[in-house]
C-alpha cells in the first residue's frame, strides 16, 4: 500500500474527472436518447467536483452520531482483535491443540445425542389444538395395534394368476420367524372373535375391514333391516349369549380378497379367471370371520360394465394387523419406533423388518405384478436411513473444498501451495460440527432430517471467513514490521479479518438466534444448532486456522514443500507465473466493463426486467407442506405412498371427535344432531357413530318399544350391545371405569369417540376449509363436556395454516437483525438502504426460482429462504463498504470501480465456495438437501449478480458519499511501509482505499 500527498490526489481526481468526461462525452456521441441523460447526471457531478466547494463539503461532513458509535466499535474490536492474533502466533502449538481438547470435551455431548423423526413433533407447533387432543387421546385411548399394508399393482388383479400369488404371499409371511422363540405371525397378530350370526340364510351383516388407520383397530358394522334375524344377542336369552362368547374362535387379522375363499388354498390354487370376478360381485361373507363384506373396497382403479358390475382393477390392498407384547414392554423387552417413538416388543420389531423383505423380494413374483410394502415401522426407519445416507456426497463436497481452497489460498509453486493448511481449515470446520452436535445434546435439544444440511452450511460459511483470514494475511506481509515478524503480522491481521467475519458471523448467529424463537420445532432445532455451530466455526478460524496459518507460513520461510513439509527446497524461487494473481486481473478488465456507460444501460434495463419477472413468479409460489416429502423417493415406502394415492384417490382422511364427561343419555339428542349437521356439511363422507347404532339395536326389542331410556336402562342395554356382533366393533370407542362384563351393565363412561371420513382435500386451502368446518361444528355441540376433532391428516393441515405466517415472521426478523448490524457497520443510511434493496431483490428472484423448480412454501424452504438473506447480505454489504472505504477520488464511477476491483474477487470466492458446497447435493434423494440445492444455488448466482454488478452500477450513479475522514489504519503505524512505491497506480489505490474496513477482503 502507498499513501499520496494532498496534492497528487487532488490532480488524480481531476485528471480522472477529465478522462470520465471525456469518455462519457464519446459515449453519448454514439448513443443517444437514455444516454443523454446519464451524462448530464455524470457531467453535474464533475461540475460540482471542479468548483472549488471541496472545502465547503469537508465542512459539511461532520462525522454524525451513527459513525462515532461505528467508529467506536470498530476501533475497540480491532483492538482487541489485534492482541487476540499476537496471542495466538505467540503459542501457536498451544492455541491449535488447546482447540482439539475444547473440541473433543463438547463432543462427549453427542453421548445423549438423539433424533426426532415424528411428524408430530418436527412440524407442527407443540401448543397446537393437535398436539392437545393427541396427548389426550394418547392418555385416554391408547392403542397397541401396529398395521402393515401391502398394495397389490397389475394390469387387472381379478385373475386366478393374482389370487394365487396373494396366497404364495399370504404362505411366506406365516412362514416367517423371528427371535431364538421363533416367533411367528401367530405369536405376534391382533386377533378377533368369528362373531356367531343368527339365520346364516338371512343377509348377512356388513363389516369393513380396512379402516385400520393410525394404528387403531377399528372394524365398522353398517346396519342392515333384518338385524335382529343375524344378531343372536337379540335372539338368545342374555345368561345364554354370554356364555357362548367365552368359547368364540379367535382369528388372525389379516384382510384381503383371500378371504373370500376363506383362505382354502385347494378352492384357491383351482380358481378362474372368471370364477375369481363372479365371486367378487356376489360373495358378500368373509369366509374367515363370518361377517358381510364389501370386497370392492379392497380394490383400487376400479372398472365396471354398464349394469354397475366389477370387471376389473389394478390394484387391491392386502392387510396384516399386529398387536404390542405389553408384558415383554414392561420387562424391558423393546424397542422405540422412531416414526412414532412408541416402545415397541423386539420380537414385533424384528418381525416387521422381515415382513417387509418377503413382500419387497420375491424372485418367482411374475415381472407384471409389483407388490408395494408398508410396514408400521417403515417411516421410522427410512426417516432415520435418510439423514445420514447422504454422507458420501458430504465426503466428496469436501474433498471439492479442500481442493478449492488449496487452490484459492496457496500460490502456483511447490513451496507457497497450502494443502495441509486447506485441510486444517476445513478441519476446523468438522471441530465447530462436533461442537454444535454435542452443545445441544447436551441441552436437549433433538435432531431432525433437516439439520442434516448443517454441515455443508457451515463449510460454505466457515470456508468464506478462511479467505477474509488469508487475505488479510497476504496484505500485512506488505508491512515492514510484519516481514518478519509473524506475531505482528498475525496481530495486523486479525485487526481487519476479525472485524470482518465477527460482522457476517454476528449477522448470521443473531438471525438464525432470533428464529430459534418459531413455533415449529424443526425450525427451533435447526436455528439453535445453525446459531451455535456458525460461532464455533467462527471462533475456531479465529484461533486454531489462525495457528495453522502462523505454522503454515513458517514452512513457507523454510523453503518447506506444500505436501511433504520434511522436503526442503534449497535456493528455491517461485515461478513467475506463480506470481500473477488472475482473478485481481481478471477483476480490472470486468469492473471497467460493467461501469461503462452502454453495460450500465443494459444492466439497469435488465434488472428492471429480473426483478419483474421475480414479482410475478414469487406471486405464483404456493403454501403446501408435506411429511412424505422427507422419504427418500427411491424409497419403497415413498412408491407404496404413491402407489395408494394413485390407485385409492376416493379415500379421504379418517379420524375421531372425542367427548368426555357428557351426561347420558340427556346429551344424546345434541350429539345425534351434531351427526346431521357433519353429514350435510359436505367435508364428510361417513359419519359412524356408536349412538345411531345402538338406537338401531334398541328398536328391535319390543319390550322397550316407546319406552324413555334412563341411565340405569342404557348402561344396561350398552353392555350387551357392545359384546354383540352389531355393537362389537364400537368398544374400542369407549372408556369406562371399570371392567366390561356382558352380564352386568357397563360401568360409568368416562370418554367415548365418534369415527368421520373426510372429504378428500388436496390443497392447504380446502385442507383450511374442512379443518375450520369441522371445529365449528364440534364447538357448537351444546354440551358441558369435553369436546374435540382429531385426525392423522390435522397435523400437516395445520402447519399449512402456520408455516406461512412463520415465514414471514422468521424473514422479517432475520431483516431486521441484518438491517441494524448493516446500518451501525457501515455507519451510511443510504448505503445500507441500498444494500437492504439488494437483498430483498435476490430474495424475490430465489422465490421465483423456487417456484419455475418447482418447490413449495415448507419448513424446509422457510429455513432456505432466511438463509438466503445471510448470503446475500454478504456480497452486498462487501461492495456497499469499499465503496464508501474508497476515499482516493470523488468520482462515483472510479470509487465503485475501486470497489469491485478491491472485493470483488474475494466476493466472488465466497460465492463459488457456497456454490461448490452444495452443487453435489443435486444428486441427493432428501427433500432436504435438494431444497437447499435448489435455493443456495439460486441464492448465490442471484447474490452475486446484485453484489457484483448492479450494486456497482447503481453506486456509480447514486452512491453515497466517502467516509468523511481517513479512519486510522495499521499502516499507520509504519510510515516506511506506507510509503513505499508511490508510483503505483489502480492497485495501490485499490488497497490504500479499502484498507480499513468491517467487512474487508483485502486481495494482493
Amino acid at each position: 500500500m502507498c499513501n499520496t500527498s494532498a496534492s497528487s490526489s487532488s490532480a488524480k481526481d481531476q485528471n480522472a474527472g477529465s478522462r470520465e468526461t471525456d469518455e462519457t462525452t464519446n459515449d453519448v456521441a454514439k448513443s443517444p436518447g437514455i444516454h443523454h441523460a446519464i451524462v448530464e447526471l455524470e457531467a453535474k457531478e464533475e461540475r460540482k467536483n471542479n468548483d472549488g466547494d471541496d472545502g465547503k463539503e469537508s465542512k459539511e461532513k461532520e462525522r454524525s452520531c451513527l459513525s462515532k458509535v461505528s467508529a467506536f466499535i470498530t476501533k475497540a474490536l480491532e483492538e482487541k482483535f489485534e492482541s487476540h492474533g499476537r496471542r495466538v502466533a505467540t503459542y501457536p502449538r498451544m492455541t491449535a491443540a488447546l482447540c482439539l481438547v475444547v473440541s473433543a470435551l463438547c463432543g462427549l455431548g453427542t453421548m445423549t445425542f438423539f433424533t426426532e423423526l415424528r411428524p408430530y413433533r418436527l412440524w407442527i407447533p407443540q401448543n397446537s389444538e393437535f398436539i392437545k387432543v393427541m396427548n389426550w387421546q394418547a392418555e385416554n385411548f391408547p392403542s397397541s395395534y401396529r398395521q402393515q399394508m401391502a398394495v397389490w399393482e397389475a394390469d387387472n388383479i381379478l385373475t386366478a394368476r393374482v389370487i394365487q400369488e396373494m396366497w404364495r404371499l399370504h404362505t411366506r409371511v406365516m412362514d416367517i420367524t423371528v427371535g431364538s422363540n421363533s416367533t411367528s405371525w401367530n405369536d405376534i397378530c391382533a386377533r378377533v372373535p368369528s362373531i356367531p350370526m343368527g339365520n346364516l340364510g338371512a343377509p348377512e351383516e356388513e363389516v369393513d375391514y380396512d379402516d385400520f388407520d393410525y394404528g387403531t383397530l377399528s372394524l365398522r358394522r353398517r346396519r342392515s333391516a333384518n338385524e335382529k334375524d343375524t344378531d343372536l344377542s337379540l335372539v338368545l336369552p342374555r345368561d345364554q349369549y354370554c356364555r357362548t362368547l367365552d368359547n368364540l374362535p379367535k382369528m388372525c387379522l389379516e384382510t384381503s380378497l383371500l378371504e373370500i375363499w376363506g383362505l382354502d388354498e385347494e378352492r384357491i390354487m383351482n380358481l378362474t379367471d372368471e370364477q375369481v370376478v363372479e365371486d367378487v360381485n356376489t360373495v358378500q361373507i368373509s369366509g374367515v370371520f363370518g361377517f358381510q363384506v364389501n370386497f370392492t373396497k379392497y380394490l383400487g382403479s376400479v372398472s365396471y360394465d354398464e349394469t354397475g358390475r366389477v370387471i376389473s382393477a389394478k390394484a387391491a390392498t392386502h392387510i396384516w394387523v399386529s398387536q404390542v407384547d405389553e408384558f415383554a414392554v414392561q420387562n424391558g423387552n423393546f424397542i422405540v419406533d422412531l416414526g412414532s417413538s412408541e416402545a415397541v416388543d423386539t420380537a414385533s420389531m424384528v418381525w416387521e423388518k422381515k415382513w417387509v423383505d418377503s413382500v419387497l423380494n420375491d424372485p418367482s413374483r411374475p415381472k407384471d405384478l409389483t407388490v408395494y410394502a408398508h410396514a408400521a415401522s417403515s417411516f421410522g426407519d427410512i426417516s432415520d436411513k435418510n439423514i445420514w445416507g447422504d454422507v458420501k456426497w458430504l465426503m466428496v463436497g469436501i474433498c471439492i473444498m479442500i481442493s478449492f481452497v488449496n487452490m484459492t489460498l496457496g500460490r502456483r509453486n511447490l513451496v507457497q501451495q497450502r494443502p495441509l493448511l486447506a485441510f486444517m481449515g476445513i478441519a476446523s470446520i468438522g471441530q465447530g460440527v462436533a461442537i454444535a452436535y454435542g452443545l445441544c445434546s447436551i441441552l436437549g435439544i433433538p435432531y431432525n432430517p433437516v439439520n442434516s444440511i448443517l454441515p455443508i452450511l457451515l463449510i460454505g460459511l466457515g470456508v468464506d471467513d478462511m479467505f477474509v483470514i488469508m487475505a488479510a494475511w497476504e496484505t500485512a506481509s506488505k508491512h515492514k514490521a510484519a516481514v518478519t515478524d509473524l506475531v505482528e503480522r498475525a496481530g495486523k491481521t486479525m485487526r481487519h479479518a476479525g472485524v470482518a467475519i465477527t460482522v457476517t458471523s454476528l449477522t448470521d448467529v443473531t438471525a438464525f438466534a432470533v428464529g430459534a424463537s418459531t413455533d415449529l420445532p424443526a425450525l427451533r432445532s435447526f436455528c439453535i444448532y445453525a446459531s451455535v455451530g456458525i460461532f464455533a466455526v467462527y471462533a475456531l478460524q479465529a484461533t486454531f486456522f489462525l495457528a495453522w496459518v502462523v505454522r503454515d507460513e513458517q514452512r513457507i520461510r523454510e523453503n518447506r514443500n506444500g505436501f511433504l513439509w520434511c522436503v526442503v527446497h534449497r535456493d528455491w524461487k517461485p515461478w513467475a507465473c506463480s506470481k500473477r494473481d488472475l482473478m485481481a486481473d481478471g477483476f480490472k478488465w470486468f469492473c471497467r466493463f460493467i461501469l461503462s456507460t452502454p453495460v450500465r444501460v443494459v444492466v439497469l434495463i435488465f434488472t428492471g426486467a429480473l426483478m419483474a419477472v421475480s414479482v410475478w413468479t414469487t406471486l405464483n409460489l404456493h403454501q403446501e407442506f408435506n411429511p412424505m416429502w422427507f422419504i427418500p423417493q427411491d424409497s419403497y415406502l415413498y412408491k407404496s405412498f404413491e402407489a395408494t394415492k394413485h390407485h385409492f384417490p376416493e379415500s379421504g382422511e379418517k379420524g375421531y371427535i372425542y367427548f368426555a364427561n357428557i351426561s347420558l343419555p340427556d346429551d344424546l339428542v345434541p350429539l345425534n344432531k351434531l351427526v346431521n349437521d357433519l353429514t350435510s356439511s359436505g367435508v364428510v363422507t361417513d359419519v359412524n357413530a356408536w349412538f345411531t347404532a345402538l338406537d338401531n339395536y334398541l328398536s328391535h326389542i319390543p319390550e322397550i318399544d316407546r319406552t324413555t331410556i334412563d341411565y340405569s336402562m342404557l348402561q344396561d342395554k350398552l353392555s350387551i350391545f357392545l359384546q354383540s356382533s352389531s355393537g362389537a366393533s364400537y368398544r374400542n370407542d369407549f372408556s369406562v371405569d371399570g371392567q366390561l362384563e356382558c352380564l352386568y351393565p357397563a360401568p360409568p363412561v368416562s370418554s367415548f369417540r365418534i369415527s368421520i371420513t373426510h372429504r378428500p382435500a388436496p390443497t392447504p386451502r380446502e385442507q383450511v376449509k374442512v379443518l375450520d368446518t369441522i371445529k365449528t361444528l364440534v364447538a357448537g355441540v351444546p354440551v358441558q363436556g369435553y369436546r374435540a376433532a382429531w385426525a392423522q391428516a390435522y397435523s400437516v393441515w395445520e402447519t399449512n395454516e402456520v408455516v406461512g405466517t412463520e415465514l414471514w415472521r422468521n424473514m422479517l426478523l432475520a431483516a431486521i437483525v441484518v438491517g441494524i448490524v448493516t446500518l451501525i457497520l457501515l455507519a451510511s443510511f443510504w448505503g445500507a438502504f441500498l444494500v437492504l434493496m439488494c437483498v430483498a431483490s435476490t430474495v424475490v428472484g430465489v422465490g421465483g426460482t423456487m417456484w419455475l423448480w418447482g418447490l413449495t412454501v415448507d419448513t424446509v424452504s422457510c429455513i432456505a429462504l432466511v438463509l438466503a438473506i445471510g448470503l446475500s447480505v454478504d456480497y452486498a454489504a462487501h461492495i456497499a463498504h469499499a465503496f464508501l472505504a474508497a476515499r482516493t477520488t470523488t468520482n462515483k464511477k472510479e470509487r465503485a470501480c475501486l470497489a469491485v476491483e478491491g472485493v470483488g474477487p474475494a466476493v466472488l470466492q465466497g460465492g463459488v465456495s457456497t456454490l461448490l458446497a452444495f452443487v453435489l447435493l443435486a444428486w441427493s434423494s432428501s427433500h432436504v438437501f435438494i431444497t437447499f440445492f435448489k435455493v443456495f444455488t439460486a441464492a448465490s448466482v442471484i447474490g452475486l449478480y446484485y453484489g457484483l454488478i448492479f450494486l456497482p452500477v447503481v453506486l456509480s450513479f447514486i452512491g453515497p458519499a466517502a467516509y468523511d475522514k481517513e479512519e486510522e489504519d495499521f499502516e499507520k503505524s509504519d510510515d516506511t511501509a506506507s510509503n513505499k512505491e508511490p508510483e503505483k497506480t489502480s492497485e495501490s489505490r485499490q488497497s490504500k482505499a479499502y484498507s480499513n474496513a468491517a467487512f474487508s477482503f483485502d486481495v494482493v
